[in-house]
């Protein structure tokens, strides 16, 4: 990748990310997307988004999101202050120390937008220059700082932890322990089987128990009473906050009373609901109940102490909070979801190894050469400067975002099919598997598929391989960052 087709991608993508911005701030106010774009925070009025958002502070945030959203903006407060810290140490110290080395060219000022960014990568320095202790430096620099900011960050947010448990009031989940796979004997109830089995071996800190049914279509309905409230929620600022009232002609024709409409189906899901809550109990017991004690410690001890010489049977685990809750795995086996999580493992390697072919083939994007060596029946319109910045320097970015997007929701189906009783754990677990994905297509195969894509003559001999890949590698972590971290913010 030359330094003007990097130049065309940043000025792209800049120019982009301002006209979104922009049509966002026009769309937003008018009538046809005030529904679309209503905020659903008190705190977000129709003012001038950007100075508002920026003016909030940290307590509007917590009083907002909770803890959880406080957290979530402090990891960026955090990637701002160590990507400063790097951006001054490179830009300031290592970009012009490795454009004035002489190991790849020699340097030449007058064709400087036709230079490749290898030429500002340390590959470009002398061998056995004393310059690479810059590099050396530079890195302890900048690991000291992210450790630093780390227990910064670290200490800040275990003390908001410490107080908001502190202060908060305790909750019945605290108290709550989750129970499955419990075995049944024939005749035998799942409730009375639970009642005697803590009663007998938890008697003095058992309190009571709740068997979990089978309930398919009153979580249908909930969810759909759920769906409902949250656009009643939305229309009712809508219809507060729009200037505009409907318009009618002759009082005939023109937009029906869409917030009577879900207040109506809300009063007839309700009704739905009250009355297959009252069948409910009738239904079919699973092996599975929330099991509720006396004391957090005795809820500690069910939790942390196993329950059976069985490990397949009694299996406990902190009951979730009731929003939380996701139903549909109560009923799995231990063996159903130790199949399922291999399954998904294998699932998730298989993705990861597709994603290699395609940042194989983006990486070769940034090469022109290469581009030609593939489409050679694209060599001339190739030739034209604009066209060979844009797929040089945009495409490749383009490509690996939008395939991106894709992977979180890959990846929250998978955690979905694991056997998860919560969507918090569902989420945490999509979120691990996103860093992995993240870790081998970024910092691994984006660099290496491209050294190799490169110089695969290299592994005819293996004793050069180190040395060729110190020159390869360094060059090719310039190309793989630039790809996978521009300022693509109009793509998101």
């Amino acid at each position: 990748m030359i330094l003007s087709a990097l130049a065309t991608s940043v000025g792209l993508n800049l120019a982009l990310t301002v006209l979104l911005a922009a049509a966002y701030t026009l769309l937003r106010r008018r009538p046809a997307y005030v529904e679309v774009y209503a905020p659903r925070r008190p705190y977000a009025p129709l003012e001038p988004w950007l100075p508002a958002a920026w003016r909030r502070s940290e307590e509007d945030v917590h009083a907002a999101a909770g803890l959880d959203g406080v957290v979530f903006v402090r990891i960026f407060v955090f990637s701002i202050r160590v990507f400063a810290a790097a951006a001054v140490l490179g830009v300031g110290v290592l970009l012009p120390v490795n454009f004035l080395g002489d190991q790849l060219r020699t340097i030449d000022f007058s064709d400087l937008p036709n230079k490749s960014i290898e030429l500002f990568s340390v590959s470009n320095v002398q061998d056995g220059s004393n310059k690479l202790w810059l590099h050396f430096s530079a890195v302890y620099i900048i690991t000291g700082i992210t450790c630093y900011l780390l227990y910064h960050e670290y200490k800040y947010i275990s003390c908001k932890r410490l107080e908001y448990f502190m202060t908060s009031k305790p909750l019945p989940q605290h108290f709550t322990v989750l129970v499955r796979a419990i075995p049944v004997s024939d005749g035998v109830a799942v409730s009375d089987a639970v009642d005697k089995f803590f009663r007998e071996y938890h008697s003095s800190t058992y309190l009571s128990h709740t068997v979990v049914h089978q309930t398919g279509k009153l979580r249908r309905l909930l969810n759909d009473a759920e769906n409902i409230c949250t656009k009643l929620t939305n229309l009712k600022y809508v219809h507060r906050s729009s200037q505009d009232a409907p318009r009618k002609f002759l009082g005939l024709f023109g937009r029906n009373d869409v917030l009577g409409k879900y207040q109506k189906r809300l009063e007839d899901v309700e009704e739905n609901v009250r009355l297959e809550q009252s069948d409910a109990t009738r239904r079919q017991e699973i092996p599975a109940a929330f099991v509720s004690f006396r004391s957090r410690y005795g809820a500690a001890n069910a939790i942390y102490i196993r329950q059976s010489d069985n490990p397949t049977e009694w299996q406990t685990e902190h009951a979730p909070d009731p929003h939380d809750v996701y139903w549909p795995f109560f009923s799995t086996s231990f063996m159903e979801r130790w199949i399922a999580k291999f399954v998904v493992f294998v699932a998730s390697v298989l993705l990861i190894l597709v994603f290699l072919l395609v940042v194989a083939f983006v990486q070769g994007l940034t090469y022109l050469e290469q581009v030609e060596k593939w489409l050679p029946f694209l060599r001339k319109i190739l030739e034209i400067a604009v066209v060979s910045q844009l797929v040089t320097g945009y495409l490749p970015s383009v490509i690996l975002h939008v395939l991106s997007s894709y992977v979180p929701s890959i990846m929250k189906l998978f955690s979905t099919m694991q056997g998860f009783i919560s969507v918090s754990g569902i989420e945490r677990s999509a979120c691990n598997k996103m860093l992995r994905f993240t870790i081998w297509t970024v910092f691994f195969a984006n660099v290496l598929t491209g050294s190799v894509l490169v110089q695969v003559e290299i592994f005819l001999n293996p004793k050069e391989i180190p040395s060729k890949l110190a020159v390869l590698v360094p060059a090719q972590v310039a190309h793989a960052f630039l790809v996978m971290n521009e300022p693509n913010m109009a793509l998101v």
